[in-house]
């Protein structure tokens, strides 16, 4: 394998920053636009408690603030940019989110495969208004595609699909999926590309097992 040049590592650091801040902003946007209820309990004689995303999604997704995400993929050689950036990014999504909605809310960026980025947030609150912008139906676009949503497991799940190379009618995997679980108080959305929505759903379970025994602990 060649060595790439510092104009080609500057390339693909940016290219991952570009992605993994994109995930950030349509997440940021999605958190504003569903309206999350009021947080159960959350009254003026009682403080909910924070809520805080681990270094480690279940199913052994890192964090993308820690340098150690990238070992042995294409941005080994600039993990350490790469997670000061998204040590940034989560930061200031952790200040803004709980703020705007009133209630506690975290935010955190993870890498799967080494390359991927996997968006994570999670509120103290009960779930339910989730939905995208608009909806259009991918089989009936002529091969544009479109954003429609599935139930899928515990989870409500929006499913973007990109342009097709056919009339439309089989219009392969999405391109983006974001999904919504929600119990005991708590929602988690994540979004991802690449990903199968039922593997989504299930880190988005695991995740809450895990949050709610540490609210129980």
């Amino acid at each position: 394998m060649s060595t790439p040049t510092s104009g080609q590592s500057a390339s693909r650091t940016s290219s991952w920053v570009g992605i993994a801040l994109g995930i950030v902003l349509l997440g940021l946007v999605a958190a504003f636009a569903i309206g999350l209820p009021k947080a159960v309990g959350d009254t003026a004689d009682a403080e909910p408690a924070p809520v805080t995303l681990p270094d480690e999604l279940p199913g052994g997704y890192p964090a993308a603030d820690d340098p150690a995400a990238f070992k042995d993929s294409d941005y080994a050689d600039q993990a350490e940019d790469i997670a000061k950036q998204q040590k940034a990014a989560t930061d200031y999504g952790n200040d803004v989110l709980p703020d705007a909605l009133g209630h506690p809310a975290a935010t955190r960026t993870y890498v799967a495969d080494g390359t991927t980025p996997v968006f994570v947030q999670v509120f103290r609150a009960d779930g339910g208004a989730f939905a995208p912008e608009t909806m259009v139906d991918p089989t009936t676009s002529q091969g544009q595609g479109g954003t429609t949503m599935e139930a899928v497991g515990d989870g409500a799940c929006i499913l973007t699909y990109g342009q097709s190379q056919t009339d439309g009618t089989d219009v392969g995997d999405p391109s983006t999926i974001q999904c919504q679980i929600s119990r005991d108080g708590l929602t988690v959305q994540i979004e991802a590309s690449g990903m199968k929505a039922d593997d989504i759903v299930d880190t988005g379970d695991a995740l809450l097992d895990e949050l709610v025994k540490q609210d129980q602990e």
